[in-house]
């Protein structure tokens, strides 16, 4: 990406620091801001808007960025921290030994956090290894981005969910839900459905009272819950017993469709799953097969889902540092680029329960950003030309001769 973590630690913590953008891209329905200025003190936004209308002051760290755009830091709404789509079968390596998850989980959040994405929502892993993980970066001994967790998803016996555990009938699920909020879960994840439609169509493993069970226990202590499904009867049932917001939806029908703006539910569309090749790599030959077999089906229907105006966000499903080339898939399948980057910053934070802190840039928000080379609004693949990195006010990672040049000032600064 051109760029490399600085060694500065948080240049904020003794002054304030404006950065003069080429552009910026607030993330809300104005208009971008040529030649803008963002304002950061501490970890927070403290002014947005024309670079030569903001008070700079004496104890500011003027960072002259004119060749890169700033848009407001990404977030993929749907990721795992151990589950790393660059290796071979990876779906079977979710069965390693905790300590192999947790060195693979670390890995992956340094190369998301260098792609972009300063918040991850991480719909389940093992061993409750996000919630320790979301710990460590909170108290700042972790580099990673901030994490939403989902701790361990439920499936049934018989059903899908390879970062899932298996649960049987109302009772299990109930007090699984429960043990998922005792330790911390921001969401509770359930898996309903296979990915790829099989001889029996489209089957909900978990029964409709299950589901139930699991939205009733996690409303009641307000944490929304989440459900991978792709269609069939499960869709129907999870949108009728309040499931907040559908995971992947890759066959729902027009009339799903219908029910999910009805209903006023949020979609989060991955469409990597069955576009990318390189993440069909990996899998085993039958299972990459029938991805391919079944593409043709799947990608009029996400097609649909963008011209529905449906809300919807977007995420990964763990190709990790690639959410770039899922909101350019957005982009190929219809949506205007506006809408793509929507996707993964405001829209994405309604979906985290973030939208006060986070997605948009605006004085008071939480001081999250990245910059760019290009223009995303004209050529949405600058996205994939990372330069900075922002985090809570933290500039993560910038060009080495940058970082090394306002290192320097600083200290000038405050001398």
């Amino acid at each position: 990406m051109g760029a490399n973590r600085p060694k500065g630690g948080n240049l904020t913590e003794r002054g304030k620091i404006l950065i003069k953008a080429g552009l910026v891209i607030t993330g809300k329905d104005a208009p971008p801001l040529v030649n803008g200025g963002i304002l950061i003190e501490g970890e927070k936004i403290k002014a947005v808007g024309q670079a030569e209308e903001i008070s700079e002051g004496p104890d500011t760290l003027v960072l002259n960025l004119k060749e890169q755009t700033f848009l407001p830091g990404l977030i993929d709404a749907h990721n795992h921290l151990s589950l790393d789509t660059r290796l071979d079968n990876y779906l079977q390596k979710m069965n390693d030994p905790l300590p192999a998850l947790a060195v693979r989980a670390l890995e992956t959040m340094k190369i998301d956090l260098q792609s972009g994405v300063t918040t991850s929502r991480c719909l389940g892993d093992k061993g409750f290894l996000d919630v320790e993980f979301k710990k460590a970066v909170n108290e700042g001994r972790l580099e990673g981005p901030r994490l939403v967790v989902a701790t361990r998803g439920m499936r049934a016996w018989h059903g899908h969910g390879y970062v899932g555990y298996p649960f049987t009938g109302p009772q299990e699920i109930r007090a699984a839900t429960r043990e998922n909020l005792l330790a911390g879960a921001d969401i509770i994840k359930i898996f309903i459905t296979g990915t790829l439609r099989g001889p029996q169509g489209l089957p909900s493993y978990l029964s409709k009272e299950e589901i139930q069970v699991a939205v009733e226990e996690a409303h009641r202590v307000g944490v929304p819950v989440s459900a991978h499904c792709i269609g069939g009867p499960g869709f129907k049932w999870a949108i009728e017993g309040g499931v907040d917001v559908i995971e992947h939806g890759y066959f729902l029908t027009d009339q799903d469709i219908e029910l999910l703006a009805k209903a006023d539910r949020w979609l989060v569309m991955t469409p990597s799953v069955f576009l990318n090749d390189d993440r069909l790599r990996t899998l085993p030959r039958e299972l990459a097969e029938g991805f391919l077999r079944q593409r043709a089906e799947v990608r009029p229907r996400m097609e649909a889902i963008v011209k529905s105006g449906v809300k919807f966000a977007v995420g990964t499903d763990a190709h990790h540092g690639k959410l770039a080339q899922e909101i350019k898939d957005l982009v190929d399948m219809g949506a205007s680029a506006k809408q793509a980057i929507r996707a993964a910053t405001w829209a994405a934070a309604e979906v985290c329960g973030l939208a006060e802190s986070i997605g948009t840039l605006e004085p008071g928000k939480d001081a999250d950003l990245v910059g760019v080379q290009g223009n995303p609004l004209e050529d949405i693949s600058s996205l994939q030309k990372v330069q900075t990195v922002i985090l809570k006010g933290q500039i993560k990672y910038g060009p080495s001769d940058l970082m090394a040049n306002s290192i320097s000032k600083l200290a000038k600064n405050l001398s």
